[in-house]
């Protein structure tokens, strides 16, 4: 019998790898995770991916916004024009904000899928990232208010808000469980480590160091847990979670 252990409280897609995603109301799944999700990423001249945590020339990345809807994939530089991924357009503003030549171009799906029509992922481990509010809530009491702790730093697909309320960072609870949310059924695989990503500034937030160091110390460099689906189908915000 299924132990129910929380409901979707959120959900959101990372269309472009590094740039700022987009809260939704259903999740498609697939076997590789969230239908579109970091299936792009903005690249140098050399063939490099953005890689803002740990080279400053793409700090700006993270303030870029892209979404995925009637029209396709878009981008936008400063929330006010969307432009069209793929375009020559898309890549000229992008590279203006840049100060150096970018393109947009799609991610090879896993490492070994990686051809001269794609480039090879940022990250090749867990198909999902998950959250829950209980874990978000202990962060934001481990820092000062002016952190800003908030669920758009780490990036999640699925926030989970828990029936009972449980102290620390309670989704540590979830590695080596099945979770069967909604109709889909995911198994958790290990902790989510974290990297300076965490704590850079984007958008409204502001730089804070305070963020890692408090994860460093507490979660033991981990904050969220990866997943991989096992029976793909659309996952809703409002859907039960539990145990099987």
């Amino acid at each position: 019998m299924d132990e129910r252990w929380g409901t979707v409280a959120e959900l959101w897609r990372y269309p472009v790898s590094s740039l700022r995603g987009e809260s939704i109301g259903i999740a498609p799944l697939d076997a590789h995770g969230v239908l579109h999700d970091r299936g792009w990423g903005l690249i140098d001249e050399t063939g490099a991916v953005a890689a803002p945590e740990t080279e400053r020339r793409w700090r700006f990345v993270p303030d870029m916004l892209s979404r995925t809807g009637g029209a396709g994939l878009e981008i936008s530089t400063d929330g006010a024009a969307w432009l069209a991924v793929p375009s020559e357009a898309a890549n000229a503003a992008a590279s203006k904000r840049a100060g150096f030549p970018v393109t947009f171009r799609p991610l090879a799906i896993t490492m070994e899928t990686a051809n001269t029509g794609n480039t090879p992922p940022r990250y090749d481990r867990g198909h999902l990232h998950i959250l829950t509010t209980a874990s978000l809530k202990a962060l934001a009491d481990l820092v000062p208010p002016g952190s800003l702790v908030d669920v758009r730093r780490f990036r999640p697909n699925i926030v989970i808000a828990m029936d009972a309320a449980e102290p620390g960072f309670p989704d540590r609870q979830l590695i080596g469980r099945r979770l069967r949310i909604g109709d889909a059924l995911i198994a958790v695989t290990e902790p989510c480590e974290r990297c300076s990503f965490t704590a850079l500034a984007q958008g409204e937030l502001p730089f804070a160091k305070d963020v890692l160091h408090a994860i460093a110390r507490h979660g033991g460099g981990g904050f969220g847990v990866l997943a991989s689906v096992v029976e793909p189908a659309p996952i809703r915000r409002g859907d039960t979670v539990s145990f099987i």
